[in-house]
């Protein structure tokens, strides 16, 4: 009789397993065992869609608050350098140079939203939800929620949107500093060697 109640209470907990197991597919919600790492250094290539605002530029992240981005284009700001820190906004375009300190940095500024999202997400625990179609993470910054989705294999950020300030920007070449470096060093050697 003993037998026989531990295999109907196994066969049980596998039911069990299997029904719980196939709820949680059917829904197309997970939450993720690997998480993303937003907290070292990279440089992204990125299209941004801020409401009229429209450009494309390369950004690099050097460290919390420490961030540069280099625009280029439109062909009316293609040029435009702006360096971020804890300090403040230094930008450059054509020659001229602006300094503002960071009290002063407009806080719907579409440099400094993304710069506030992405920092944010670094220095979070990201706990991603994985669906059929893509994994993403939801955070807040500044007062305003934002979302980065991932690329589920790669685990590289591919979009960072802000609806309240209708701020979205595709995100491309994803790589951190020291492989763009050895990317760099590489291309040096077969150039002196070929």
């Amino acid at each position: 009789m003993g037998k026989f109640r531990k295999a109907v209470s196994i066969v049980l907990l596998l039911i069990i397993i299997l029904f719980v197991c196939t709820a949680c597919n059917n829904s197309g919600v997970s939450f993720l065992a690997k998480t993303p790492d937003l907290d070292k250094q990279y440089t992204a290539e990125m299209s941004v869609q801020a409401g009229e605002l429209e450009f494309s530029c390369t950004v690099k992240r050097f460290g919390t608050e420490f961030w540069q981005m280099s625009v280029d284009s439109p062909d009316t700001i293609a040029g435009l350098e702006i360096q971020m820190n804890s300090d403040g906004v230094k930008a450059q375009l054509d020659g001229l140079e602006l300094d503002i300190t960071a009290e002063n940095i407009r806080d719907k500024a579409a440099f400094a939203l993304i710069f506030k999202a992405l920092d944010n997400a670094a220095l979070s625990k990201l706990s991603c939800t994985e669906t059929e179609e893509d994994m993403y993470y939801e955070g807040e910054a500044g007062g305003l929620l934002y979302r980065i989705t991932f690329n589920s294999e790669t685990l590289e950020p591919v979009l960072l949107e802000i609806p309240e300030a209708a701020l979205a920007a595709e995100i491309k070449g994803f790589a951190t500093l020291d492989e763009m470096e050895e990317k760099e060093i590489l291309t040096q050697t077969s150039a002196e060697t070929g």
